[in-house]
């Protein structure tokens, strides 16, 4: 058993009440021609089918994403795609995912304006981008896209890819990433530059946002 196998089924073995089946005969329903590595039963009529990869590079996403919609039409079942250089936790037992309300929101914007009133600059960057990243995994799974545990600048290529991104998005994306990785790695960032990241990280995120469905 290879260690990317070994942890998810460690970790889903772990979850009371589920029942992991590797390289599963059967499914609850048809998927022609596809045979998953792991199917995680919660119960008769909800799970988890999972796909493991080793490496996150040349990953055929929309395949994948064909996958995902015939999961999805189950209802209580969710396809997920799991590799060795995932940025999440392996565990992922929200089969629903519930659009953010209007409240929560305002709650995140205004901690945010709050902390840029006080010139908290670089922690106001990093607590937008930490919601774009939430945003972009969300509409990766909302658009059926098994993308949504990736490291960052991988998910962001393939959101291009598949066309739920613009280019104009995915070049600010990119840039502002960069800009993320200075900060969250204490390099100096010139000040100037930084409030004009986040003029476009805050136009970045309410664009995001606008794309909910």
């Amino acid at each position: 058993m290879n260690s990317l196998l070994k942890k998810v089924v460690e970790c889903y073995s772990n979850q009371e009440g589920y029942e992991v089946i590797y390289q599963p005969q059967q499914l609850p329903f048809a998927i022609e021609g596809y045979r998953p590595d792991l199917l995680v039963k919660i119960s008769e009529t909800q799970g988890l089918i999972i796909e493991l990869k080793p490496l996150a590079m040349d990953l055929d996403v929309s395949y994948y994403r064909d996958i995902s919609k015939i999961v999805a039409r189950e209802g209580n079942w969710r396809f997920l795609l799991i590799t060795d250089e995932d940025a999440t936790p392996i565990a992922e037992e929200d089969i629903a995912d519930q659009k953010l309300t209007r409240s929560q929101i305002l709650e995140r914007k205004e901690k945010i304006a709050k902390l840029i009133s006080i010139g908290e600059h670089e922690a106001a960057f990093l607590s937008l981008w930490i919601f774009a990243e939430v945003l972009m995994r969300r509409r990766a799974r909302q658009s059926f896209l098994p993308i949504d545990r990736l490291p960052t600048k991988l998910m962001i290529h393939h959101l291009h890819d598949q066309a739920e991104l613009s280019s104009e998005q995915f070049a600010r994306a990119i840039a502002l990433n960069e800009t993320r990785d200075r900060v969250a790695h204490g390099f100096p960032v010139d000040s100037l530059n930084l409030k004009n990241d986040l003029e476009r990280i805050l136009n970045l995120v309410d664009e995001f946002i606008a794309m909910q469905t």
